[in-house]
């Protein structure tokens, strides 16, 4: 819209500028007594000069609103003043009242015919009415979509007044209503020409003709040719009628084919160009389309070789994956340590059973145990945060720093300071946030001790089975420390408790007990604690195996949403216990504990 505004501007500012001139020469003819300057020919009647006031008025709101578009009040205010004069001129001829209106002008009109010049004619009231509303209309932007229609109700108004003149027959001659003059009507075709262009295509009728649609484009070839045609038809058969004396038929004949051949030789010329049009859209749809079915078959192509490459890239990360599950499975102890070191597997103090279940190709669990001195081992469970490659490169680094700082195994408290330490910087210094969260415990069965410590991961269950089943968690006076990776200098305290010959000690990750059921219910640390209770008397490999169908039965499935890691500690003897080699069968049943792995 603002473009057509802008390149069209010019239109309205000159069709403007030729009504605003006509009115000039009627004031001057009037003034000078030369009416030929307000009837262009002598045989027609004159504008009157309140007419060509209000063309002037109308001439210059249309000069403001196109040339200071915000001063609408100054392009209101003449189009309102040329309102007030029509609608007084209208009661005036209608009403029987006699303002006076044109007398201000014209005094002692002459006559022209059978009325009087220098008047107003009643359809040149009614006329500027709807010119002065069209000019009105576009200095509101509410009502700005009825300018266009006004505009156009003004130029047909004058092109039937002008059609008259051309044919000779103007309209409302001889009787005794004033006509309108050939000047005013010209006015009123310029003015209503100069709002529809102010007002933009926008608006009707002018949206049908305008845009680069073929029915636009027909429209304005077509509708000119037929409107100038039939206006010349017209002409030829009442000119000639009227001036000649041929015989009226032949001339209607001559007439009628003159037409037709205008009429064929203009469509031949818009359908030629009309279909040079459509030959060179469906040129250009059909190299298109061309155009387009061969980037079809590169992108086919491209997405051929893309899906190739992935295709091999997957492959090959699934083999890596593949690659460090086996390797991250071959770092889990594949055998425990002796309590002693040269001690058969039936003869060992302590017995291990363990279970491993990732939930994808690599996990962040995992667990370690190692001998600390001749009497003890070390076991450690850790849990990193998150799934996948990242947390199970964390793992090899915990792994790392345990072996690195394995000299303070026999303190829990001061191997995990040390490993959050490090821990803490590898992670700052890259920049990535993680966090582990481990427990450590050494089953030393020389003093008959446990010695522990937490670093915000689940506590392990104590089970003892003396004085009947029963679990506890392994838990201080003081609160658990932190996860590690989090803060550099965090200390971790190390907890003792006493241990007896065939307790249990159960360490185990979230996955483990963190199930829903159908409801949404977690399986809690206080269920797990009940259920490692309730079955403590079983064998180890039965109390894991219990353990773990009672949790399923809970989740009702057989899989697990997070990475599952549990290891077990059977104490079987102490060394104050051991007096003899019957004691050792009396604890339990020779041969090495269970070591169930789920990959």
């Amino acid at each position: 819209m603002s473009e057509w505004r802008s390149g069209i501007r010019n239109v309205p500012l000159l069709c403007t500028s030729l009504a605003v001139a006509f009115s000039l020469m009627t004031f001057l003819g009037w003034i000078t007594g030369m009416p030929l300057l307000a009837s262009i020919r002598a045989k027609y009647i004159p504008m009157a000069p309140s007419t060509a006031l209000c063309f002037s008025l109308l001439g210059c709101g249309m000069v403001v609103h196109l040339l200071r578009p915000r001063l609408g009040w100054a392009a209101r205010l003449p189009a309102v003043l040329v309102l007030v004069m029509v609608t007084a001129k209208i009661v005036e001829i209608f009403g029987g009242y006699h303002f006076g209106i044109d007398a201000w002008f014209v005094r002692n009109p002459e006559l022209f015919g059978g009325v009087p010049t220098g008047r107003m004619s009643p359809m040149t009231a009614a006329t500027f009415v709807i010119a002065a509303a069209g000019l009105l209309a576009l200095t509101w932007h509410r009502t700005e979509k009825w300018a266009c229609p006004l505009g156009a109700a003004a130029t047909v108004t004058s092109v039937i007044v002008i059609v008259g003149y051309c044919y000779g027959t103007p309209l409302l001659y001889g009787g005794t209503v004033i006509p309108v003059a050939l000047s005013t009507a010209l006015g009123f075709f310029l003015s209503g020409v100069a709002v529809m262009t102010a007002a933009g295509p926008g608006g009707w009728p002018l949206r049908a003709f305008h845009g680069s649609a073929t029915r636009a484009a027909m429209l304005r070839a077509f509708v000119p040719i037929i409107v100038g045609a039939a206006l010349v038809n017209g002409w030829v058969a009442t000119v000639l009628l009227e001036r000649g004396n041929s015989n009226p038929a032949v001339v209607s004949a001559l007439g009628a084919i003159v037409f037709a051949v205008l009429v064929t030789w203009l469509v031949s010329q818009v359908s030629e160009s009309i279909g040079g049009r459509i030959d060179r859209a469906e040129m250009a749809r059909n190299a298109a389309q061309a155009e387009l079915l061969a980037l079809n078959a590169e992108l086919e192509t491209r997405v051929e070789d893309r899906t190739r490459e992935l295709r091999g890239k997957n492959e090959q990360m699934r083999e890596d994956l593949q690659m460090a599950k086996e390797l991250q499975a071959a770092l889990l102890p594949s055998s425990f340590p002796t309590v002693p070191p040269n001690a058969g597997d039936g003869e060992s103090a302590l017995r291990f059973l363990s279970l491993y279940y990732p939930t994808g190709d690599v996990s962040g669990d995992f667990f370690s145990a190692f001998p600390v001195g001749e009497n003890a081992v070390g076991v450690l469970i850790c849990d990193v945060m998150g799934h996948g490659v990242r947390s199970a490169l964390i793992t090899s680094m915990i792994r790392g720093l345990v072996e690195e700082h394995s000299s303070a195994a026999g303190d829990p408290g001061e191997l995990l300071t040390r490993i959050n330490h490090a821990l803490t910087l590898i992670l700052q210094q890259a920049g990535i946030t993680m966090f582990a969260t481990c427990f450590y415990v050494v089953a030393d069965v020389g003093r008959g001790e446990l010695r522990f410590a937490n670093a915000g991961h689940p506590s392990a269950l104590h089970i003892r089975c003396g004085d009947g089943p029963a679990a506890e968690k392994l838990e201080g006076t003081a609160r658990r420390g932190p996860a590690m990776g989090l803060i550099a200098g965090a200390k971790y305290a190390t907890v003792s408790k006493p241990v007896s010959g065939g307790d249990m000690i159960l360490l185990f990750t979230d996955g483990l007990f963190e199930v829903e059921d159908a409801s949404g219910a977690l399986f809690s640390e206080a269920q797990l604690q009940e259920t490692a209770a309730r079955h403590a008397a079983l064998a180890p490999d039965d109390f894991l195996a219990r353990v773990m169908c009672d949790v399923r039965e809970f989740a009702c499935s057989d899989t697990f949403e997070d990475d599952v890691c549990v290891i077990g500690i059977k104490v079987r003897h102490l060394e104050r216990e051991m007096e003899s080699p019957d004691a050792l069968a009396s604890i339990d049943a020779p041969g090495r504990g269970p070591q169930l792995t789920a990959d």
